[in-house]
């Protein structure tokens, strides 16, 4: 059952058949998010009105802002102008002067930076000796103008009739059933945003309340809530599986991108993020990592990956503008890391603000006032994986970036000792001995990830510590050890995630966790080759654990089915190997009894083994003739 919030009838469209359709086409690489660059003469200097969808309703219908009207940094609304580079660039220098003090709304921002010649050229722009580099944006046009006869808002006039047919026929102005609707938007506000704090919670609340949520934003939180929610909800939904509710979200969403339907770039922003979270299969070009690149694209033409310190902006957009640019960074350097693949933002581009627990003063509140459990610990959380990602930077540059380095690995263990020991308590797992603190456990986990990372397929002589728990001398050299720590690290995750599936929370987690057991998984691989069998026993319980915690999550992480099948065929492989020594050879044990994990689908979801696995730095030991002894 769904119910519709209908928009006038596409029959009722004004004609409009000068205006070409802007919507972005579904290219290979997903960088197009923008109108096209180089529009023709006769278009040059046309504006064309749009407004991003609005229910029927008896008030008068409101922007579909992220940010309510009485929150915003300037008075403008949603209903974008479709405008041309050289429009743009005209209001611009027209107002440079006259209205440089004007607040600058978050979503109409002109982005210039510094080697872009009219930046060069404007020395009045200066200030402080910098160059100004966020500009209020070209005026925004009151949605009322484009409101159809009996007060039902139109479709935004920049599309073709037969582009509406098209998402009329895909059932993207269609709400869920009202009560699936609300417990997923519950699931959403709950589950998933303490994670990724990507809306105003707020401001998004409100605009559920009243139906004026973005289409593409109601279909993106559906997915991302089919995604982290029970298998009840999907059910409750209509669907029969979590595959089939993702399946159905993420089209509906993908849908109003390609088609260009909104054109709030924030509002596309924020669903871009959470597309991030589709895995996509090895011959598909949509994906995790075409969605972040499409995600940073639409992020630096914001200019949010500069500082916006001295902006005429609300500290609450200035806030948000930087949790979304910081996610992108934790989302970037974790899907990179997943595969090997190059990261998609360069920092030294950036000088965004690091976050601070006063980025997400409302959204505790809100979350202290519902009585959450994770209001204490979540923003702790996100400002600290934020700079562990960063980290993660450090150590492909120092380990498989080719060339001379300029940072050695001692510097970068130096720098995981450091961040550990300034955790603030909140979230540090030394003072969570029975490991009841959720997202505390999840940052060992994601710091355990870096540490093997940083030290697999290097000798054991080279990586340890002398207290089982750094490795790292007081001058920042490496110190020696007897046990290889990247093998403790392991058993660590192994351990963590078993207890997070036990408790049922294996939903509730950010799913940078989950990659820490797949690294897990191949450094116990490792030690099973070993021919000492008691390392080889332990690596092989290892394995089974992170295999059984992996099929628990299978429908929800899109990288669970083809890690499992890569486990299942390595593990197969070598058991049909002779072993060195025959007392080495271990019958598989698994910890919990989930039974063979051969028998996966491996088109669960349609993902299967990305193309650049048997490349991967981080994979490569994996293929390496067996090991005789560590």
């Amino acid at each position: 059952m769904r119910y519709s919030r209908k928009r006038a009838a596409t029959s009722s469209e004004p004609s409009r058949p000068d205006v070409a359709v802007s919507g972005p086409p579904a290219n290979e690489t997903g960088e197009d998010v923008e109108s096209p660059l180089e529009p023709s003469p006769q278009h040059l200097d046309r504006q064309t009105e749009t407004v991003p969808a609005q229910p029927i309703s008896e008030e008068r219908p409101t922007p579909l802002d992220p940010t309510p009207t009485s929150h915003r940094s300037g008075e403008s609304g949603s209903a974008y102008k479709e405008v041309s580079w050289a429009v743009m660039f005209n209001h611009f220098l027209d107002t440079r002067q006259t209205h440089r003090d004007d607040a600058i709304d978050k979503c109409s921002i002109t982005y210039l930076g510094e080697s872009f010649p009219l930046a060069l050229v404007l020395e009045d722009l200066r200030e402080g000796g910098r160059t100004r580099l966020h500009h209020p944006g070209p005026p925004l046009e009151s949605p009322n103008v484009l409101e159809q006869n009996g007060g039902a808002p139109a479709h935004p006039p920049h599309l073709l009739p037969e582009d509406l047919s098209y998402l009329e026929s895909k059932h993207v102005f269609e709400y869920p059933e009202r009560a699936a609707f609300d417990a997923m938007v519950d699931v959403f506000l709950n589950n998933f945003l303490p994670l990724y704090s990507l809306v105003n919670r707020q401001e998004f609340l409100e605009q559920h309340q009243h139906d004026r949520l973005p289409w593409i934003l109601v279909h993106s939180c559906c997915f991302v809530a089919a995604t982290f929610g029970p298998e009840s909800l999907l059910h409750k939904a209509g669907y029969t599986s979590r595959k089939e509710a993702r399946y159905a979200y993420y089209g509906k969403a993908k849908a109003l991108f390609d088609a260009g339907y909104e054109r709030n770039k924030i509002v596309v922003l924020q669903s871009t993020i959470m597309l991030t979270f589709w895995g996509g299969g090895p011959n598909d070009y949509w994906n995790t990592w075409s969605w972040v690149s499409t995600a940073v694209t639409i992020a630096e033409t914001l200019g949010i990956h500069r500082s916006t310190s001295a902006t005429n902006m609300s500290p609450k957009d200035r806030s948000l503008l930087k949790r979304l640019w910081w996610m992108l960074v934790v989302r970037d350097a974790s899907s990179a890391t997943l595969v090997g693949r190059p990261f998609r933002i360069n920092m030294e581009h950036g000088d965004a603000e690091m976050l601070t627990l006063q980025d997400f003063e409302h959204e505790i509140q809100g979350l202290e006032v519902a009585g959450h459990s994770l209001a204490r610990t979540f923003a702790h959380y996100q400002v600290e994986v934020t700079k562990l990602s960063l980290l993660l930077y450090d150590i492909d540059y120092a380990r498989f970036i080719p060339g001379p380095k300029a940072l050695s690995m001692a510097q970068v263990y130096g720098r995981l000792q450091e961040w550990k020991n300034s955790l603030p308590q909140e979230v540090d797992w030394d003072h969570d001995p029975n490991h009841g603190n959720l997202l505390a456990t999840c940052l060992s986990m994601v710091y355990d990830h870096h540490l093997m990372l940083a030290s697999i397929g290097i000798a054991s002589s080279e990586i340890a510590t002398s207290n089982g728990d750094g490795g790292i001398n007081p001058d920042g050299s490496v110190a020696s050890i007897q046990q290889p720590f990247a093998e403790l690290a392991a058993q660590r995750v192994s351990s963590q995630a078993s207890a997070i599936v036990m408790k049922s929370q294996s939903l509730l987690v950010p799913h940078e966790t989950y990659q820490a057991v797949f690294l897990a998984g191949v450094v116990s691989y490792t030690s099973m080759r070993s021919s000492q069998t008691m390392l080889a026993q332990v690596g092989r319980l290892v394995v089974d654990n992170c295999r059984m915690v992996l099929h628990n999550v299978r429908d929800a992480w899109d990288a669970a089915p083809w890690i499992i099948t890569l486990f299942d065929g390595l593990t197969n492989s070598l058991n049909a190997l002779p072993r060195q020594e025959s007392s080495a050879q271990t019958p598989s044990v698994p910890m919990f009894g989930f039974g063979s994990m051969v028998d996966i689908d491996e088109s669960v979801m349609g993902f299967g083994m990305p193309a650049s696995w048997q490349s991967n730095p981080m994979l490569s030991a994996l293929f390496d003739t067996p090991q005789t002894a560590w």
